[in-house]
């Protein structure tokens, strides 16, 4: 097969479109023509991640400030491999927290896309409800002693959430507490089976 009719590689993606610059190609015969690279995305370069809107009785928003951020997010973490959203969502809410909340409604899903400028890979964010904490528990929820994940934490009024957090996140916020409180709840089973059934297993 010649160079010039050689297949891509398997996965790869024409960046034609994508906002990626075309290159500049010299072929055998002398002449030059503009080309769009190819991308192999063979393995996928993508992630799933979880945030966890946790409320108190004066409608705000657990926030929190991870250590190698400037701004403050609603707890979030990796979902690992074969790990389900919900079992991801508790089990970062004990390790950042040290806190135990029941999960089991997905509200809301934020995509962002790959981005090939800056090599940052496409990431799938699922918003689930912890649930309304009691002002007691609110007022006596602080930091674990000694972690080192977390610089911050604190409680966002919903009309100030842009002095906490990013307009993009803002954003993802505001929607997943409008679907809270209109009771609104996206269907998300794992492998055909409720979410609620698997927790309550």
């Amino acid at each position: 097969m010649t160079p010039s009719t050689r297949a891509p590689a398997p996965c790869s993606v024409l960046l034609a479109g994508r906002g990626a610059r075309p290159i500049e190609s010299h072929r055998p015969n002398g002449s030059t023509a503009l080309e769009f690279p190819r991308i192999d995305l063979s393995p996928l370069r993508r992630r799933v991640e979880v945030s966890v809107l946790v409320r108190d009785p004066r409608h705000r928003v657990l926030l929190v400030q991870p250590a190698f951020r400037d701004d403050m997010l609603l707890p979030s973490g990796g979902v690992h491999p074969g790990e389900s959203v919900a079992a991801a969502a508790a089990r970062l809410l004990v390790e950042s927290l040290h806190i135990h909340r029941p999960i089991t409604t997905v509200r809301a899903c934020d995509q962002a896309g790959h981005n090939f400028d800056t090599g940052a890979v496409e990431v799938l964010t699922v918003v689930v409800d912890g649930g309304v904490m009691t002002s007691a528990e609110a007022s006596a929820l602080s930091l674990p002693v000694g972690t080192e994940q977390l610089t911050a934490l604190d409680w966002a009024p919903l009309d100030q959430l842009d002095r906490y957090v990013l307009p993009f996140t803002e954003q993802r916020i505001r929607a997943a507490h409008t679907a809270a409180r209109l009771l609104v709840r996206l269907p998300w089973p794992y492998l055909g089976e409720d979410v609620e059934e698997l927790v309550a297993a």
